[in-house]
């Protein structure tokens, strides 16, 4: 599968910035868009959660503390609306290009990949735009920062996995798009990304490191926020949970790639 990826690695990066710029043509305001549908979603989290969460939210040097709880859920909510893009686009990868696929030698998990490609992307653009408006905020930069890739490209490489495991059963059980969708909504709140650990029961929070999105938002907010490294154990879970996922995607994909042409 790495092969295949590597040997169309120009196909992929340019049909995701196809995709990226021609996801909103004919708008007056085109690609800016993925930056405001984001945060006009975190805008109404941060009203509603702010006076709630902004106490339990420390280690941020130099930054008012209005707006804490607003750099805290920008630095969990991006990663986590690229992830779910990744999943929900890689779902439907497959039956989107299904024309491609019917017509052209092109391996199937090119496909999921274009769209983690894309969805990564625009994480990058927003979560740029997230260290611009933190520096005008009074958080100081660090070195930190430049660990920061590792975290977001590991929360992507999840997002393929789960894609790839989704795109592969939905050609086969058509139902499983909506299950997703389902599922999404209901794993937001599985993580600590509105919300902050302290409030959780100690019974809760110690299971949050088995939680596969745990190691990457936590690593990213002690890089982003706290200047910190990740302790060990989180270092462990950013690279485990996404080879988990790389490797249940494919054990599933592997062994039904020849049907799902036959299927679309």
């Amino acid at each position: 599968m790495i092969t295949s990826l590597y040997q169309y690695r120009g196909f992929i990066w340019q049909r995701a910035l196809s995709e990226l710029r021609h996801r909103y043509a004919g708008t007056n305001l085109g690609v800016v868009w993925n930056v405001l549908h984001p945060l006009a979603v975190i805008a109404v989290y941060s009203i509603v959660f702010s006076r709630i969460m902004s106490r339990h939210i420390e280690g941020i040097d130099r930054v008012n503390e209005k707006f804490q709880f607003v750099l805290y859920l920008c630095a969990g909510f991006l990663p986590w609306l690229a992830f779910s893009e990744c999943v929900t686009r890689g779902c439907n990868a497959f039956s989107e290009n299904a024309n491609y696929l019917k017509k052209l030698p092109i391996p199937e998990q090119v496909f999921v990949a274009q769209t983690a490609v894309s969805a990564t992307l625009g994480l990058a653009i927003s979560f740029a735009l997230l260290l611009a408006i933190s520096l005008a905020l009074g958080l100081r930069p660090s070195w930190h920062w430049l660990l920061l890739p590792l975290p977001l490209i590991a929360i992507q490489i999840l997002g393929f996995g789960f894609g790839l495991l989704c795109g592969t059963l939905n050609v086969f059980l058509r139902d499983i798009g909506q299950l997703l969708t389902v599922a999404l909504q209901v794993i937001l709140w599985t993580a600590p990304i509105v919300y902050v650990v302290d409030i959780l029961p100690p019974a809760f929070a110690r299971l949050l490191p088995w939680h596969p999105l745990v190691p990457p938002l936590y690593a990213i907010r002690d890089l982003f926020l706290r200047h910190t490294l990740p302790t060990p154990a989180t270092w462990i879970g950013l690279f485990i949970w996404p080879a988990i996922a790389l490797a249940l995607g494919y054990a599933v994909f592997h062994p039904l790639r020849h049907e799902i042409r036959d299927n679309l």
